[in-house]
């Protein structure tokens, strides 16, 4: 299966089907776990920001970071790493403005999830 057309650093859905060894189910099962879970993820760190937490920012954004690493979606991972920068260097009002940003590139990753996969 070959999505050629696609934008790789939205989503790489040949690199994240050969991580899953090639078995599309899986590939399928594990994108449609991640959809579910990243909404939560996303508002836990929301959670984390209102507290001014920002060594709890670092790390679930770092969370965030690994799950779009695994799922071969590029521009979700850079945004969250920016997060999980701004966490480190205590400054969460880059943070905080990283955030419509974040939402709108997990907009896109759903749609080309949704496209490609399920």
């Amino acid at each position: 299966m070959s999505f050629e057309a696609r934008d790789r650093a939205v989503f790489d859905p040949d690199d994240f089907i050969e991580r899953m060894m090639g078995d599309l189910a899986l590939a399928q099962s594990i994108a449609e776990t991640f959809l579910i879970d990243i909404h939560r993820q996303i508002d836990v760190l929301k959670e984390k920001l209102d507290k001014d937490d920002s060594r709890a920012v670092e790390l679930q954004s770092h969370c965030i970071n690994g799950a779009a690493a695994i799922m071969a979606a590029e521009k979700f991972r850079e945004v969250a790493s920016a997060i999980e920068k701004a966490g480190r260097i205590d400054n969460l009002r880059i943070a905080v403005a990283l955030i419509p940003e974040l939402e709108r590139e997990l907009a896109v990753i759903e749609k080309e999830m949704r496209q490609t996969l399920l």
